[in-house]
């Protein structure tokens, strides 16, 4: 009878302290601020900032890369298609502060295959963070950010 106890019970036990951990400890949210939130599929590679997810026009916030008519803009483009290649599955964090977008344009951090792709360009060596946009940018204050002179 004990063992009947036992195995009658065990799962909603488990169930009740499943759910009193994530109560007590809540998963942080995946975007930050209160702009749009998009998980979706790269399905274009514009240039070295600016991708297509879902064919909506995302480009990364407080990051520039040379025009692909200059060489290091193919190299840059080269380097987010070896990065976050089409097909890849990104979640765009629409930037809080510049919700207007650029040229039609979603401004935003991107992140893919675990990485911030804003982030990823700049340490490539391929972009150069736009201080003109750090105090006028959600993502302005963050690590990534000031360690690129914002």
């Amino acid at each position: 009878m004990n063992s009947m106890f036992s195995k009658k019970y065990f799962l909603p036990i488990i169930l009740v302290i499943v759910g009193l951990f994530f109560f007590m400890f809540p998963l942080e949210s995946v975007c930050s601020g209160e702009a749009q939130c998009i998980t979706g599929k790269v399905t274009k590679i514009v240039d070295g900032d600016t991708i297509k997810v879902d064919d909506k026009s995302i480009r990364f916030a407080l990051t520039s890369t040379p025009e692909i008519n200059d060489e290091r803009g193919i190299l840059a483009k080269g380097y987010v298609e070896k990065t976050c290649p089409v097909g890849s599955t990104v979640l765009v964090d629409e930037d809080d502060m510049q919700t207007d977008g650029s040229y039609g344009r979603i401004i935003g951090l991107i992140k893919c295959n675990g990485i911030i792709l804003n982030e990823s360009v700049l340490e490539s060596g391929y972009g150069e963070i736009l201080t003109s946009y750090c105090k006028t940018s959600e993502f302005g204050n963050s690590d990534w950010a000031k360690r690129f002179g914002c």
